[in-house]
C-alpha cells in the first residue's frame, strides 16, 4: 500500500446522524494503522430528515460547523479529512473549498441504498457498501470517477470469523448440520416469546440449531431460557462474547431487524439476512428491499412470516462473506493523504476549466456583436452560410462570470503561496534533515514547479479577463443592445405609442437613458467593479506581494 512519508493526520468529522456502526471500526482501523486521528462532532448539522423544521435547522448549526470545520483545517491542517453522512460531509466540503490549506474529503456511505442528498456532499471521494450502492450513488448526481467500492463496515472480529471454515466452526460448537442465528437483543421478552414460538412451527426446526443472541438485553435471555425447552427447540444462547462472531460465522441465516451493525455482519460473515421488518428501524422495508435485490436476504413483514421466510431462505447455499469494508477505507485514505495536493488539484482544475470556457464563450459572443456594427473597411466575402451567432450574455450573467473570474484570480493567489510557503517548509526541512534531504528537496521542487503552473494559469486567466473587458467596451462603442434581434438586423419592436399618448416612442433623452440603463454591455464595468473593488483591489496587491516576494527569494538563492 502506498502512502505519505508520514503516518497521515485525519480529521473525522461525525454527527448526530453518523451511525456508530460505521464510524467506530473505520476509526479502529485508522488508529491501527498507525494514523493520527482527530474526531469532530458537528452534532445537528448532519441530522436528517426532510421536513421545514429539519432543514432550517441544518442551515442554522451547518454555518456554525462550516466555521469551525475552517477554523480546524486551517489551524491544524490535516491530510485528508473522512465524513460519515451527507450533510456533514457537505458543511466538511465547503469548508475545504474556503480553507487556506486544503485537505481532501472522503465519504464514507454505508447504506445499501444511498439517498439524495449523498449528491450534494462534493465529497472528493466515495467509498460505498458494494457495486449496487455505488450505482445508485451515481443515479443520485456523484461522478463515477469518485466512487471507490470498499465492502461492508463492521467489526475486526466478524471479519476474521467470515475466514474460519463454517463446518468446522458447527462441530466446535455442537451446532449440528446446519444453523440459524436469531438476534433477540432488543427485542424485548414479549415480541422474543413471540418470536421463539413461531420458530418452533417451522418445519426446519427439527433440522436445525438455533443460536439465540441475546446481547446484554437480560428480558430477551430470560425468556428464551423459559420458552425454548419447553418448546423442544435444539437451541443455544449467548451474549457478548469473544466468540460472537465465530457464532454468527456458523449460521447459514441470520434472523434480525435490519439495523445497519447487523446487515454489516451478515454480509461479513457470508449469511442471508431475514429482516423482521417493523417501525423500530427507520426505512427497514427498503433495506430489506435492497437486501433481496443483491440475493442477500428478504424482508419478514411480521412475525407470522418468519417461518417461511426462513425456509426460502435455507433452500438455497449461503453467499461469500464480503471485504473488509473499515481496512479498505483506510487504504483508500492512506493513498488520498499521499495524493493530497493532485486529488485537491483535480476538482479546482474541472472549476477552473469550466470558468475559463464561459470567460471565452461569453468574449467571443460579445465580440461578435460589435463586429456586425462596424463601419464597413476592406472588402467583406458576404458569400456561403452564414456564421452562427452565439447568444448575446445579459447584463446579470456577465457581471456573475466577472465576479465568479475575480474569485478565481483570488483563489490562484492563495494556491500560489500556499505551493511557495510549502516548498519553503521543505526546503527547512531538508536543511534540518540530511538523513532525509532528497526526498524534502524533491517535494520542494514538485511545489515550486506546482507553483510556476499556476502563476502561468493566473496571467491565462488575467488576459481572458482584459479580452473580456475589451470587448465588452467594442460593442458598447459600437452601440449593441440588448433588445437587438441580432439574427434578422432589427430592433425588437418597441411600444406603439409614448406614455403621455403623444404617439410615437419615448422622448428622445428619455429613450437615452431608459436605454443606458436597459444595456448590460454598458453598465458592465460599473457593475462589475461595484462588486468586485475591494476584492480586486485585494487580490492585486496580494499578487505583487507575491511577485516582488519570489524576486527577492530568487535573488537570495
Amino acid at each position: 500500500m502506498s502512502g505519505p512519508s508520514h503516518e497521515p493526520h485525519v480529521l473525522v468529522v461525525t454527527s448526530a446522524s453518523a451511525d456508530p456502526a460505521a464510524v467506530i471500526p473505520v476509526l479502529a482501523a485508522c488508529e491501527a494503522a498507525g494514523m493520527r486521528v482527530r474526531a469532530i462532532d458537528v452534532g445537528a448539522a448532519g441530522a436528517g430528515g426532510g421536513g421545514l423544521s429539519d432543514r432550517m435547522r441544518r442551515a442554522l448549526y451547518g454555518e456554525t460547523a462550516e466555521r469551525r470545520l475552517r477554523k480546524e483545517i486551517d489551524g491544524n491542517p490535516p491530510d485528508v479529512a473522512i465524513a460519515f453522512d451527507p450533510f456533514a460531509a457537505q458543511a466538511l466540503s465547503l469548508a475545504r473549498d474556503q480553507a487556506a490549506n486544503p485537505a481532501p474529503v472522503v465519504a464514507v456511505v454505508a447504506e445499501l441504498e444511498p439517498g439524495a442528498a449523498w449528491g450534494q456532499a462534493d465529497a472528493d471521494r466515495y467509498c460505498a457498501a458494494d457495486v449496487e450502492a455505488a450505482v445508485a450513488l451515481a443515479d443520485v448526481g456523484v461522478e463515477e470517477d469518485r466512487v471507490l467500492v470498499v465492502g461492508p463496515i463492521g467489526e475486526r472480529s466478524w471479519v476474521d470469523a467470515g475466514a474460519e471454515d463454517r463446518a468446522g466452526l458447527r462441530a466446535r460448537f455442537g451446532a449440528g448440520e446446519r444453523a440459524v442465528v436469531v438476534e433477540v437483543a432488543g427485542l424485548g421478552a414479549e415480541l422474543t416469546g413471540q418470536l421463539v414460538m413461531q420458530l418452533s412451527l417451522a418445519e426446519v426446526s427439527e433440522r436445525i440449531t438455533y443460536l439465540f443472541d441475546a446481547g446484554t438485553d437480560t428480558d430477551a435471555a430470560a425468556m428464551v431460557r423459559r420458552q425454548v425447552p419447553v418448546l423442544g427447540l435444539r437451541a443455544k444462547l449467548f451474549g457478548h462474547s469473544a466468540d460472537a462472531g465465530r457464532y454468527w460465522r456458523a449460521a447459514d441465516v441470520i434472523v434480525a431487524r435490519p439495523r445497519s451493525r447487523a446487515v454489516a455482519r451478515a454480509m461479513l460473515v457470508g449469511a442471508r439476512l431475514l429482516a423482521l421488518v417493523d417501525d423500530e428501524v427507520v426505512g427497514a422495508a427498503r433495506i430489506a428491499g435492497a437486501l433481496e435485490a443483491r440475493g442477500r436476504g428478504i424482508g419478514a413483514r411480521g412475525i407470522l412470516l418468519v417461518s417461511s421466510g426462513l425456509e426460502a431462505l435455507l433452500r438455497t447455499p449461503p453467499p461469500a462473506p464480503a471485504p473488509d469494508g473499515a481496512d479498505h477505507v483506510v487504504d483508500v485514505v492512506w493513498t488520498v493523504a499521499a495524493e493530497r495536493r493532485a486529488v485537491i488539484e483535480e476538482r479546482r482544475a474541472a472549476a477552473r476549466a469550466d470558468t475559463h470556457a464561459r470567460i471565452r464563450d461569453a468574449t467571443a459572443a460579445t465580440a461578435a456583436a460589435a463586429k456586425q456594427t462596424v463601419a464597413a473597411g476592406d472588402l467583406e466575402d458576404l458569400g456561403g452560410d452564414p456564421a452562427p451567432v452565439a447568444d448575446l450574455p445579459d447584463q446579470a450573467a456577465v457581471a456573475a462570470l466577472a465576479r465568479e473570474a475575480a474569485a478565481r484570480k483570488h483563489q490562484l493567489v492563495r494556491e500560489v503561496d500556499g505551493a511557495r510557503r510549502a516548498a519553503e517548509e521543505a526546503d527547512r526541512a531538508a536543511d534540518a534533515d540530511p538523513a532525509g534531504a532528497s526526498g524534502h528537496r524533491r517535494r520542494a521542487d514538485a511545489e515550486r514547479a506546482s507553483m510556476y503552473r499556476l502563476l502561468e494559469e493566473l496571467a491565462a486567466l488575467d488576459r481572458e479577463i482584459g479580452d473580456l473587458d475589451a470587448a465588452t467596451r467594442a460593442a458598447r462603442a459600437a452601440g449593441v443592445k440588448p433588445g437587438a434581434d441580432r439574427r434578422s438586423g432589427g430592433p425588437v419592436p418597441g411600444p406603439a405609442a409614448a406614455p403621455d399618448g403623444s404617439g410615437g416612442g419615448p422622448r428622445p433623452a428619455a429613450a437615452s437613458r431608459a436605454a443606458a440603463a436597459a444595456d448590460p454591455l454598458a453598465n458592465l464595468k460599473q457593475q462589475a467593479a461595484a462588486a468586485n473593488r475591494t476584492s480586486s483591489a485585494s487580490v492585486d496587491d496580494q499578487l505583487t506581494a507575491l511577485k516582488r516576494k519570489l524576486a527577492e527569494t530568487s535573488k537570495k538563492k
